[in-house]
């Protein structure tokens, strides 16, 4: 087996999926919300790379209001929004970015300077070229999951990557950042 397939990357058969998309089980946005949903209680959450809504969907079912926008259309919420290219849309983001640009979304929710989550690989932050973006605003926490989430059930039963949750409130925090673990309800 090629590591390519092992790390949800394309292999002679599977290819990665079109425009990075990857729907976001539920169980992990509701981990979110049970660990760091303080966060964001109060304010309008703009999930800006929606997709078909699955984020978008557990927010709006816990109480939030939600502005739900992607690059493509998929049929859920507004198609055609650049994330990278357009004015702040709510108060707080949330959001299961393209792997490929999880860097640019952290530092365009760095600018627009409003509390911010990202589902990205538990590897993410093990790369040099990767610090100074995680000091430049010290995420408030990482979250990580006591599972595998299954970000691509049509590639069978067994997922085969972590994932984790790097949480950002309003400055840095004061006390560095704490690592919290949520197991699967």
């Amino acid at each position: 087996m090629r590591s390519s397939t092992i790390i949800g990357g394309a292999s002679d058969k599977n290819a990665r999926h079109a425009s990075d998309f990857y729907a976001t089980p539920p169980d992990c946005t509701n981990a979110l919300m049970d660990n760091f949903g303080w966060v964001f209680e109060g304010r309008k959450i703009w999930e800006p790379a929606c997709g078909d809504g699955a984020i978008s969907k557990v927010l709006i079912d816990r109480g939030f209001d939600v502005v739900s926008t992607d690059l493509h259309d998929r049929g859920y919420a507004l198609g055609g929004v650049d994330f990278l290219q357009c004015d702040k849309m709510g108060e707080a983001i949330i959001t299961n970015p393209p792997f490929n640009l999880a860097h640019d979304f952290i530092a365009k929710s760095i600018d627009l300077d409003v509390p911010f989550a990202m589902l990205v690989k538990a590897t993410y932050w093990h790369a040099g070229k990767r610090l100074e973006l995680f000091n430049r605003k010290r995420p408030l926490g990482i979250l990580a999951m006591a599972w595998r989430p299954a970000m691509s059930p049509d590639r069978g039963k067994s997922a085969t990557m972590d994932f984790i949750w790097t949480i950002w409130g309003q400055g840095n925090p004061p006390h560095g950042t704490k690592y919290a673990i949520a197991g699967r309800k």
